[in-house]
């Protein structure tokens, strides 16, 4: 089995994603780990567009992923380890499988909310979609 050096956790705040970080940092012990966030602006809502506008959610979604990412980077402190930090814009999936490619990443660790039925066909599911399209192994941490 070859060894792993580089992890990419998708983190995105929820007790999921950081039970998936707490999951990497205990299997893997010796590898450099990086906490992505994926800013996707087309969960913001049109209502609050027309009240502040683009450039103002813009600012507020880089602002929260930077907490995000320092959050990730406390958590990795906890478990006396160190994290790389990285925020992408777009769509989750797509970003999570594209730095993973051009990253030379081993593994990628990622939470997975678990719906079922007609919520999972109306908002998809990221991890499923990073499973089936990943060049590389992919651990979904319910």
């Amino acid at each position: 089995m070859s060894s792993v050096d580089e992890v990419l956790v998708a983190y995105d705040g929820t007790p999921l994603s950081e039970k998936a970080l707490a999951h990497a940092f205990d299997v893997y012990s010796d590898a450099s780990i990086t906490v992505l966030h994926v800013i996707d602006y087309i969960e913001e809502s049109y209502s609050a567009k027309a009240l502040v506008g683009d450039e103002t959610l813009r600012e507020r979604a880089r602002d929260r992923s930077a907490e995000l990412l320092t959050e990730a980077e406390a958590k990795a402190a906890e478990h006396d380890r160190e994290v790389k930090k990285a925020s992408e814009v777009g769509k989750a999936a797509d970003e999570i499988l594209g730095y993973a490619d051009t990253h030379g990443i081993d593994v990628i660790v990622i939470g997975s909310h678990g719906r079922s039925g007609v919520a999972r066909m109306l908002i998809g599911s990221v991890a499923e979609t990073v499973m089936k399209r990943a060049s590389v192994p992919v651990t979904v941490v319910r």
